[in-house]
């Protein structure tokens, strides 16, 4: 196991703070996150699939469970050949029934559709360009690592999952990518459930501020990867 000194650390911010051409800026790796809805009326700002039930389905890849629009379509079970790794990500004072099943999104489209709004947000869906210098044993760790220390520390609830499916001339038939189905919403029991909670990423402002530090976490370790650094002791610096 090799540590991670100071002064490497320091090399990495370096690095990181100056400008090169053989290195693409931390914006090129592409970043989404997608309302989830059943309409969505502004410009440019595509919906997810209607509920929060099926998004979590779909980046989970199973094909077991339904919505109030109907079962989840085979395909989606058809393509776990895709899929790396998944879970859902609590706070450490989620009550036991949180990681029954889909519940936490059942409620959350419950609550939406109780607005009678169809614009109405019940979560948001996450999407996130993973760089080709990240070695794929650690993609589930940059996943939920990021998830956990930048939203689920605040009491969102995260299911993530990481697609990836490499050809056979070294490129990528699906480029891998972190999917993440995020609460928009209230979802623990009290008179504030279901509500909409406006610190988990529910303004632009907050998913333009998420993005920027997913970026920075790729450019550095991007950096730490093509350096060799040991990952188990690398501290946070990103």
């Amino acid at each position: 196991m090799i540590d991670i000194t100071n002064a490497q650390i320091a090399t990495i911010r370096r690095r990181l703070l100056s400008p090169s051409r053989d290195r693409r800026p931390p914006d090129a790796i592409d970043f989404k996150i997608r309302p989830i809805s059943e309409d969505w009326l502004i410009l440019d700002r595509r919906p997810a699939l209607k509920t929060a039930t099926c998004n979590t389905a779909y980046i989970w890849r199973d094909s077991s469970v339904s919505d109030r629009f109907g079962p989840m379509p085979r395909s989606f079970a058809e393509r776990r050949f895709e899929l790396h790794g998944s879970g859902l990500l609590l706070p450490a004072n989620a009550p036991l029934w949180a990681a029954n099943g889909y519940q936490i999104w059942e409620d959350a489209d419950a609550a939406t559709l109780a607005t009678g709004d169809p614009r109405a947000v019940s979560a948001w869906h996450l999407i996130a360009q993973i760089p080709d210098a990240i070695p794929s044993k650690k993609w589930c760790w940059m996943a939920a690592s990021f998830l956990e220390q930048q939203l689920v520390e605040r009491g969102a609830c995260a299911a993530w999952a990481v697609h990836g499916l490499a050809s056979g001339d070294g490129g990528w038939i699906v480029p891998p990518h972190m999917h993440a189905v995020v609460t928009a919403r209230h979802w623990k029991a009290g008179a504030r459930k279901g509500q909409r909670h406006p610190a988990w990423i529910s303004s632009t402002r907050q998913q333009m501020r998420l993005g920027a530090a997913w970026r920075r976490r790729c450019a550095t370790l991007s950096l730490v990867a093509q350096a060799g650094f040991g990952w188990p002791t690398l501290p946070k610096i990103w």
